[in-house]
């Protein structure tokens, strides 16, 4: 291919956008702030960014719809920013220009082989995971089910399943993609290989609007749910154990270890809870997890094994095990929709190639338990990497987390309508817990959950990649149509 694509027209509008001429010419619909849908349409997960008030929201019903609104974009000097299942932690998926929303755009399709899966970019976890296991096959994929897979695949996608079979972005085959211009490309290994690099890691908002995904499946009958706690003076103990445990157990254990707050008033004992998905009988996910209990040196103050058909295995994790499908959406999105929004949450991250020494633990689970807050929800997590996924070499897609072992995050959440102070309160926890955790890390950070606080940012999600990235980002969006406060170029 060339060095450069075909530049559309730079942004220099003579007037005010005609957003009903665009309506026009959609298959699918434009809704304007006038419009009686315009306060839904809007919405991220997030309520946080209600704030933001895009010009118009689009929903495409094809690729076709996609370059329109592209092309009028780029026309009238318009912000474009999409959207997929809207949780983007940083709001990159709204803007207030023209926000493009994917969810009609939400068809899956088995081959009759089994062997590949295609997904329009629109698609949630939650239908993804119905729709491939009817078939009887599981996906790569997270454990929130409003999440869009094609936003968890192009951002590297983890999950109980990545150290048997890798990352999300591992399963990606080929995809479509309509770029700056309006122009739709294939990208697979032998189609525009250097985009299909790119997406498989850097892809969304950078680079086009990807608007089909194929990708391998995999085989998964059962899992083996489980869920275990412990008291609080347990914390250094099974922090430490845990690390070692999840790195030499088998692959076909996926595993994450958390300290929770549900309100960090003061007073309030954390609870210690680990979780994780087996796949195989339960009888060996408990010999399995007894070895990590035997390390921790404390019996757990409780513990459920649960061994489930896949599908019905991810609905508990979704908590949607006493909902249908169509009832596990957030309320608003489909009629049937009950899952609520969040008024706020922030979190944190930074990936580790090794375990934290004893001294380290210390001061992040002290960091996890300063700054106590009445009405703050919180959680220190980290959740077992590796295995298949770190079989792939640094260079080899733009995901370059090969030699992360396990991700630690720090999230806080508020459910009542917050005040400055509290959102001030939330982030300087979130920090302290950073910083508490940064000095053991590899200095890189998961760029599927996008952190606004990072200030190296670039190096963190991208390490070596970056300057490739960059270059590719001049050669399929010359004029920077696609721009965000975290996006490359």
């Amino acid at each position: 291919m060339n060095s450069t694509r075909a530049r559309h027209s730079p942004a220099s509008p003579g007037g005010a956008p005609d957003w009903r001429k665009l309506g026009q010419e959609l298959t699918g619909d434009l809704v304007l702030p006038e419009d009686p849908e315009y306060p839904t349409a809007r919405q991220l997960h997030l309520g946080q960014f209600d704030g933001i008030a895009p010009q118009a929201v689009a929903y495409p019903e094809n690729s076709a719809d996609v370059g329109e609104c592209l092309r009028f974009a780029a026309a009238h000097g318009v912000g474009v920013a999409v959207r997929g299942g809207g949780h983007s932690l940083g709001g990159y998926s709204t803007g207030h220009g023209l926000v493009i929303a994917m969810s009609r755009m939400n068809r899956v399709n088995v081959a009759p082989s089994g062997d590949l899966v295609t997904l329009e970019a629109g698609v949630q976890q939650v239908d993804a995971v119905d729709q491939v296991a009817r078939q009887g096959l599981a996906l790569v994929g997270g454990i929130c089910p409003t999440v869009g897979i094609t936003g968890y695949i192009l951002g590297g996608g983890t999950g109980w399943l990545t150290k048997q079979a890798g990352m999300g972005c591992d399963q990606l085959v080929a995809a479509e993609i309509v770029l700056a211009s309006g122009e739709v490309v294939r990208c697979s290994e032998t189609e525009e290989p250097d985009l299909f690099w790119a997406l498989r890691g850097a892809g969304p908002g950078n680079f086009g609007v990807v608007t089909e995904l194929t990708i391998r499946p995999t085989r998964v009958p059962r899992l083996v749910n489980h869920t275990l706690t412990w008291e609080w003076d347990s914390a250094a103990e099974l922090f430490d154990a845990w690390q070692r445990w999840i790195q030499q157990v088998p692959r076909a254990m996926g595993g994450t270890v958390a300290a929770a707050l549900m309100d960090a008033g003061s007073g309030a004992a954390p609870q210690l809870i680990l979780q994780g998905a087996w796949q195989g009988s339960e009888a060996d996910a408990r010999e399995h997890v007894n070895e990590l209990v035997e390390a921790v040196g404390t019996r757990p103050s409780s513990e459920v094994f649960d061994e489930l058909p896949y599908q019905q295995a991810m609905m508990a994790w979704y908590q949607c095990a006493d909902k249908t499908v169509e009832q596990c959406h957030r309320i608003g999105t489909t009629p049937e929709a009950m899952l609520p929004r969040q008024d706020y949450a922030v979190e944190r991250n930074r990936l580790c190639g090794e375990a934290v020494p004893a001294d380290g633990v210390d001061a992040i689970l002290s960091a996890f338990d300063s700054r106590r807050r009445e009405g703050q929800f919180r959680a220190l997590s980290l959740f077992g990497l590796g295995g298949q996924a770190n079989e792939v070499p640094r260079a080899a897609t733009a995901y370059v987390h090969r030699t992360a072992e396990f991700q630690i995050s720090a999230s806080a959440g508020l459910f009542k309508k917050p005040t400055e102070e509290d959102r001030a309160a939330a982030q300087a926890w979130t920090d302290a817990c950073f910083d508490a955790f940064d000095p053991h890390s590899l200095g890189e950070s998961y760029q599927g959950f996008m952190d606004p606080a990072l200030a190296d940012w670039q190096r963190s999600y991208y390490a070596e990649n970056l300057d490739r990235l960059v270059e590719l980002k001049r050669r399929y969006d010359p004029d920077g149509l696609f721009r965000f406060a975290q996006g490359i170029g």
